[in-house]
């Protein structure tokens, strides 16, 4: 599957999404990355259809996102949001039936998605009352039994402990090994250069760089999306990239 954004335009008060076009290449790891107020959350919400652009296209398989159904985009596109909504009283195992509405296929169970995110003995509980990295978890698995091929994150790992960031970086790997090709919003360099195979790095609405992350993730790039100088971390395992030490002086 394809999924494509050409020349894209939005405007939403003071705030413009700006001749944003790139592709998401099927079976990739795609990080968007920019400072706060980049447009990040916007661009995802593009992504998916929750906003219509003001201009340019966004296109799935060749075909215009205006064009299709809510519940054929569903059967492409899986969404993880950052916020976090309380359905009233309902079970997690509620939770994780209702994204199945569109489903074609039987071949996944809300309990098996439930245990691919390590949280089966969760399924009886109420929703509303589990922590805030239980209910991350949750959406993630909810995501999983919708059984889309593409699956668009906003801060998957936001407010994680790091066993729950450890986990959530196991399953989107696990995922992507299985095909699916997975869209990730992060604040974090660091996770978009051990995370991703493909980087998009926003400033102010409009594109700085887009591409495999070894041609993005550069000192040159980081400058420009987070008006920061970096320097790259020598065997530092994933902790690649740190501020310049001026800025600890």
């Amino acid at each position: 599957m394809l999924l494509e954004l050409e020349k894209l335009n939005f405007h939403n008060g003071t705030f413009s999404i700006r001749d944003v076009t790139f592709s998401v290449p099927s079976g990739t790891i795609l990080g968007i990355g920019g400072q706060n107020g980049s447009g990040k959350s916007t661009l995802l919400k593009l992504m998916y259809g929750f906003y219509r652009p003001h201009g340019g296209i966004v296109k799935l398989d060749g075909i215009p996102l205006t064009g299709l159904s809510p519940k054929e985009i569903s059967r492409k596109i899986a969404v993880v949001n950052q916020e976090i909504s309380d359905p009233f009283n309902f079970t997690v195992l509620d939770v994780v039936k209702l994204s199945g509405y569109s489903r074609l296929n039987d071949d996944i169970t809300p309990e098996n998605a439930l245990e691919t995110c390590g949280i089966p003995h969760l399924s009886g509980r109420i929703f509303s009352e589990l922590s805030g990295g239980e209910k991350r978890l949750v959406t993630i698995a909810a995501a999983i039994y919708q059984d889309a091929d593409m699956i668009l994150m906003d801060e998957p790992t936001a407010f994680l402990d790091v066993d729950k960031e450890q986990t959530v970086r196991e399953i989107i790997h696990n995922l992507r090994e299985r095909g699916r090709t997975i869209v990730l919003v992060l604040h974090d360099i660091n996770m978009l250069n051990s995370l991703c195979s493909h980087v998009v790095l926003l400033r102010n609405g409009g594109v700085v760089a887009s591409g495999a992350k070894e041609d993005v993730l550069t000192l040159e790039n980081l400058e420009k999306a987070y008006s920061v100088k970096f320097r790259v971390l020598e065997d530092a395992g994933p902790y690649k990239f740190a501020p310049a030490e001026k800025y600890f002086r």
